[in-house]
């Protein structure tokens, strides 16, 4: 977020907020004066907003103008990771979305070139769909849904390395494993914003997935609905997308 975009913080706040974020990123290796020399804060105001950090346990000094993270800030966090908080995050959005589609919801990132499934919550209508998935496991990416979307949204350099370290093997029928046929349809992911498993991973399945933006609009995860693949031409694809927008967009906000 940018910092005209704090209009309902006080200025005072925001310069606190500011410069804990500085040296949240920095971790004491430079002076607290020179993080904070473009935020237009004077020397007296530097370091009151430094003594009120430190005394909340957000900053410690490590040396003279010199400051880290606190340690009871440290003790706090203990135990969090950036993926148990996402799934704390994302959790609750994604089962009103299965619920409202009546579905399996995941969402997933990618690691190695394999998706691990961060979360996945299922309505009481879908409560049997996609057996094979677990939160913590993890599946090829280049035959889901979720895994296509996080392999489109990849650097050049990082998917064609991807697309290189073949082969893929089929799990169906309909599986894609050649690259050239991949790589068209990472394209047209990309283009169009979501991307679908249709019978690829399992014969029965069917799953659309979409891209969720993080911090500076990075593509680290996607989420997705997975449905019975009999089922889907009863379905209303339009509003089926539009309620996986609606959540990413949602989830999205969340992490900025």
């Amino acid at each position: 977020m940018r910092r005209e975009e704090h209009t309902h913080a006080s200025p005072s706040l925001e310069k606190a907020l500011l410069l804990f974020n500085r040296v949240l990123h920095d971790r004491g290796n430079t002076a607290l004066k020179q993080l904070a020399s473009d935020l237009g804060i004077s020397r007296s105001t530097l370091y009151r907003l430094a003594g009120t950090l430190q005394d909340f346990g957000l900053i410690t000094r490590q040396s003279r103008g010199f400051y880290d993270i606190g340690l009871p800030l440290a003790a706090r966090l203990q135990g969090v990771t950036l993926l148990n908080q996402l799934a704390r995050l994302s959790r609750p959005l994604l089962q009103r979305l299965a619920d409202d589609c009546g579905s399996t919801a995941h969402l997933g990132v990618l690691d190695d070139g394999m998706v691990t499934y961060v979360v996945k919550v299922a309505s009481k209508a879908a409560a049997a769909g996609a057996r094979f998935t677990r939160e913590n496991a993890q599946l090829e990416a280049y035959c889901s849904g979720l895994g296509k979307v996080l392999l489109a949204w990849l650097p050049a350099d990082a998917q064609d390395r991807y697309l290189a370290a073949g082969p893929f093997v089929p799990f169906t029928s309909r599986t894609m494993t050649d690259s050239r046929h991949l790589r068209e349809c990472l394209d047209a992911a990309r283009h169009n914003g979501f991307a679908q498993d249709d019978g690829e991973v399992a014969d029965d399945l069917f799953c659309l997935a979409v891209p969720v933006a993080g911090p500076e609009l990075a593509v680290h995860a996607a989420i997705s609905i997975s449905v019975d693949r009999a089922t889907v031409h009863q379905r209303d694809h339009a509003r089926d997308l539009a309620r996986l927008r609606r959540c990413a967009t949602d989830l999205s906000n969340r992490l900025a």
